[in-house]
């Protein structure tokens, strides 16, 4: 039978080795998974925008899988190869996971003494949502993956996670700026650095429409605050759009 089994998501493009760069590295480092750096790109103004803040730490936190790799062991990546043997060692993906099963997989891998290998020879690219409203809805299901992996494995959110989280409080602090305007400061203070970092963005690779990466930042930080918490809290069970 097979030894390996190669993971092709949607939304994506793929360089025509990939695959056997994949096994090269596998059988180079004895790896049980190997992952690949995602690089975002897009082609309207919105998907450029929303490329442009997936690919910035204000929009993802500076995940190390967003950007190239030169070869590392890592504890999560995009999927891509593993070992057949270790993938059903664990039982494989949680299907009740419709966002973060990877992440998710990758934790039990770990914990099962398993080894992760981040690729330096090969990547793929990820065409973002080309709509805000399909970037939102993106981001809750990535929000309620999130907070359903705090749940099921009771591991603390990484700093870089945890910035997002204060955002839907924000917003409903916002809410009672009737009563007294500071409630709507952390509000300000959150829009402010996010449009700023689009224009400033935009300035610096002379391109207009990245200007629009500071909304596109917001959206996701906001869809994925709200799952995080509805999860948590346990209100509504909406699978999220993939």
């Amino acid at each position: 039978g097979a030894d390996y089994l190669i993971r092709i998501d949607a939304h994506g493009g793929y360089p025509d080795d990939y695959c056997d760069r994949l096994v090269e590295e596998a059988l180079a480092t004895g790896a049980d998974s190997v992952v690949v750096s995602m690089l975002t790109r897009g082609s309207g103004a919105v998907q450029k925008a929303a490329a442009a803040a997936q690919n910035s730490k204000l929009g993802t936190g500076g995940s190390k899988h967003r950007h190239l790799s030169q070869g590392q062991w890592i504890d999560h990546g995009h999927h891509a190869l593993m070992r057949i043997s270790a993938f059903g060692a664990v039982g494989g993906y949680d299907e009740a996971f419709s966002h973060n099963e990877d992440a998710e997989l990758d934790y039990r891998l770990r914990k099962a003494g398993y080894k992760i290998w981040m690729s330096g020879k090969t990547q793929m690219v990820y065409y973002p949502r080309a709509s805000l409203s399909g970037l939102y809805f993106q981001y809750l299901g990535y929000g309620r993956g999130r907070a359903k992996n705090v749940l099921k494995h009771r591991v603390i959110p990484k700093i870089r996670q945890m910035v997002p989280l204060a955002v839907f409080p924000v917003v409903l602090l916002a809410a009672f700026s009737f009563v007294h305007w500071i409630a709507a400061v952390p509000l300000l203070l959150w829009v402010s650095v996010c449009l700023g970092y689009g224009l400033v963005t935009a300035i610096r690779q002379r391109k207009a429409d990245v200007a629009l990466a500071g909304v596109s930042a917001m959206v996701m930080h906001l869809g994925w605050s709200v799952g995080f918490w509805l999860q948590l809290l346990g209100l509504g069970s909406r699978r999220g759009v993939a």
